[in-house]
């Protein structure tokens, strides 16, 4: 029997594609399903453009496996860039939901700018979550709007990283800080 999600307080069966895994203590989680989320989380948010970013998701998901965290990421393994990306477009409209949802109800967001990628869409999520003191950038060198981007970080108070890896060491910071909150409670 195929395991059982919560979305919007309605029970639903699982998908048949890799949506929810276990790395380490961490659970990662995928859309179209909506996890019940009973830890501290971090969303993934930033650049995707299918075929021109890198997987760099999966590389911070397990940075963070030793932490028992829920890590959502957007990245769906079965986009299809034919989607019209309009809102009477079931599918990308259930996409676009689940991303800005998760982004509102996630503890930490981490936010990853590649070069060479325009990530219009990640730069929307940066100015609308930017005052919420849950984010953590990395902007490498070489992204086209990076000098924008740091801007904002300063106003913000938001730590700016170079790496993959120093976005990891400040997400695990910021998560391991809301374990600990958590359990004193």
């Amino acid at each position: 029997m195929a395991p059982k999600f919560s979305k919007g307080g309605e029970e639903i069966d699982s998908l048949s594609y890799k949506y929810e895994e276990k790395v380490g203590k961490a659970t990662v989680c995928k859309p179209p399903v909506w996890p019940t989320i009973t830890t501290p989380s971090v969303f993934l948010a930033g650049s995707i453009e299918m075929g021109t970013a890198i997987d760099w998701q999966t590389e911070v998901a397990n940075g963070l496996s030793s932490l028992p965290v829920t890590i959502l990421n957007p990245r769906r393994d079965d986009w299809d860039a034919s989607w019209v990306q309009d809102i009477e477009n079931a599918q990308f409209k259930e996409q676009v939901d689940w991303e800005m949802d998760h982004l509102n109800w996630s503890d930490v967001i981490a936010l990853y700018l590649q070069p060479d990628t325009k990530s219009p869409i990640s730069l929307l999520e940066l100015g609308m979550h930017a005052h919420e003191g849950k984010m953590v950038v990395c902007c490498p060198p070489g992204f086209w709007r990076r000098g924008n981007v740091q801007i904002v970080c300063h106003r913000y108070g938001i730590p700016l990283v170079e790496t993959t890896e120093e976005l990891i060491v400040k997400v695990k910071e910021m998560l391991e800080a809301k374990i600990q909150e958590r359990s004193k409670i």
